[in-house]
């Protein structure tokens, strides 16, 4: 009996090798010349979840929830002129696939860090949903691209739980690729990143940094996540000047501010009386970024005592206004490949990185997480947004261890997010502190 429930990848090795062709699909930029087999589970296929279960609009705000808590732990570890920005989306999905098989107090504390409210698969089922909804919307919409793709990477010869490849398969849409960690790591790295930075359009390259692949290293999951969307309204080029933006310190820069009409212009906006929101739509009228700006001299205050109570309370007094003046600034930037290590811990989440993690849900023996490697890029021009991220979640064996209400004139630091309006779910988040700053 306890056979049947164990694969061992090394006969899947054999018998993708006979095929030139990659048994899985794993995003839509597969090719013939993969250099690595790949397995995926022919025993499900992907389930289906309507547009309406409430397990989308669930998983939406735990996402929501997790994101303002991440937020908050990276800004801690920011240096103090230091811009942010990170996909709580791509994070939750990586994380996911690792908790499909935790099990004991390692399934508690990962679902309890990620603020995950359902129970069981119904959690995979939600994420299942909500992204399928988005890739819905963004086939059906023109200049609109987002991208969602995820993958696992495998010791060749790692015994893995049929159940655990099922519910990848199901609810994750992912197979497995076999890779020879034990043999040569740094390769396997090459191959992880090459597969990232081609699922991000190049936008994110090298996300896992020299020495994150060991010879221990027994698994990796991954997501990618790519956004390209075009505004609603588009700022006009001809509009875009040189203003001043005042950074943290008080000194003040030069930097290229957009205008989005020379004219007043119908936008979702909130004047709280400590901060103003404004929503740009983009193209299909259903995702959209969010710019969050705290009155002049409280960003600080502001940003320590950000929640999502909050959040959803600037979200929910959202209404149209006619706004004389819309500007915000031109940016563009790359975050460094960071370990969420620190972050999850203090969020509570110390199980699944210890020898006592339980993850026998994916195959016999201790394992344990030894690093979450995360990285992201955002670029905003007068035609839209251009965002990417990409998460991978390392496992291995058990080692030790001031302007008028009716203006929205963004020349100080703010808050911003991107997210779908249908659901709620933010995807991206971030901090403007310096529009110049690249990476």
């Amino acid at each position: 009996m306890r056979l049947k429930k164990l694969l061992c990848l090394g006969c899947a090795v054999f018998f993708a090798g006979c095929n030139n062709n990659p048994v899985s699909d794993n995003g839509s930029n597969n090719n013939t010349n993969t250099p690595f087999a790949v397995f995926k589970s022919d025993r499900v296929s992907r389930a289906v979840v309507i547009e309406n279960d409430s397990r989308i609009s669930s998983q939406a705000n735990s996402i929501n929830q997790f994101s303002v808590k991440m937020f908050s732990e990276l800004s801690k570890d920011a240096k103090g002129d230091e811009n942010l920005f990170f996909s709580p989306y791509s994070i939750t999905v990586a994380l996911g696939m690792a908790n499909a098989g935790a099990r004991g107090e390692t399934d508690i504390q990962i679902r309890k860090a990620l603020q995950v409210n359902l129970e069981g698969e119904d959690f995979h089922a939600g994420i299942n949903g909500l992204d399928q909804s988005l890739q819905s919307h963004s086939q059906a919409t023109e200049n609109l691209e987002l991208n969602i793709v995820n993958s696992i990477w495998s010791q060749k010869d790692m015994m893995l739980q049929v159940n655990f490849l099922d519910i990848l398969s199901k609810h994750y849409n992912a197979g497995i690729n076999i890779l020879d960690f034990e043999r040569d790591p740094e390769s396997c790295r090459v191959i992880i990143n090459d597969w990232v930075s081609e699922q991000t359009h190049d936008r994110i390259k090298d996300l896992l940094p020299q020495g994150a692949i060991k010879i221990g290293t027994k698994l990796v999951l991954t997501n990618a996540i790519y956004f390209l969307a075009d505004w609603l309204i588009k700022f006009a080029d001809t509009l875009t000047d040189n203003q001043t933006f005042t950074r943290l310190d008080g000194s003040e820069i030069t930097v290229p501010m957009m205008n989005l009409r020379d004219k007043p212009v119908k936008l979702l906006y909130h004047n709280s009386g400590k901060c103003r929101i404004l929503e740009l739509p983009y193209k299909g009228n259903r995702l959209a970024m969010d710019l969050i700006l705290p009155d002049s001299g409280t960003y600080n205050n502001f940003e320590q005592n950000l929640s999502v109570e909050i959040v959803s309370e600037l979200v929910n007094g959202l209404d149209s206004v006619g706004l004389v003046t819309v500007r915000i600034p031109r940016f563009e930037f790359t975050t460094a490949s960071i370990s969420l290590v620190d972050a999850f811990k203090n969020l509570g989440m110390t199980a699944p990185f210890s020898p006592s993690a339980d993850f026998s849900g994916i195959s016999h023996g201790s394992l344990a997480i030894s690093d979450i490697i995360h990285k992201a890029f955002v670029k905003v021009d007068e035609k839209g947004t251009e965002a990417a991220a990409a998460t991978a979640v390392i496992i291995g064996r058990v080692s030790d261890p001031a302007p008028p209400p009716e203006q929205f004139v963004a020349n100080r630091p703010f808050i911003f997010f991107i997210r779908d309006t249908m659901t709620g779910a933010i995807l991206f988040m971030g901090r403007i502190l310096d529009p110049l700053v690249k990476e």
